[in-house]
């Protein structure tokens, strides 16, 4: 198992796994992403700009999460997806710890995220990883999905 950040050899893998990702939320009646969003272009724009990582079990991606700096010792992490065939692994849990842990070595003091209200299962998720929920919200282009609720942890 490894952590790397994905190259451009990595966007059809890593889109498959969002396509599937998005199936598995609609069928659990999760309400976060769109069939335009997330997309083949901001997939891309993730692996350009060097901010996409993803955690390679053997030969397959199994997790990914995209890890920006907003402001100076201030993170986002985003779209944190895992392989419908790979959850309940713990996979999602190792990337956001490897995650956490680089915005550290970069003196990063806060990362936030956010979820949809729907999403029971990654607000549990933040709450086990030792973020706060902050405040809610609605998302630009989403607001048909209702209200979203950012995370803080201070690290």
């Amino acid at each position: 198992m490894k952590i790397t950040l994905a190259e451009p050899k990595d966007l059809k893998e890593i889109n498959q796994l969002f396509e599937a990702a998005k199936r598995q939320m609609i069928q659990a009646d999760i309400h976060q992403w769109t069939t335009a969003y997330p997309n083949e272009q901001i997939v891309q724009k993730d692996i350009n700009d060097h901010l996409l990582y993803q955690l390679v079990d053997g030969d397959t991606i199994v997790a990914v999460a995209t890890l920006n700096k907003t402001r100076k010792a201030e993170y986002i992490v985003r779209r944190i997806a895992t392989d419908p065939n790979y959850l309940s692994n713990g996979y999602a849990s190792i990337l956001l710890n490897d995650i956490i842990n680089r915005a550290k070595e970069k003196n990063g003091k806060y990362i936030y995220s956010s979820t949809n209200h729907s999403n029971l299962k990654m607000q549990h998720f933040f709450k086990k990883h030792g973020f706060e929920k902050i405040s809610e919200y609605t998302e630009i282009e989403r607001e048909h999905l209702g209200s979203f609720y950012k995370y803080l942890k201070k690290i």
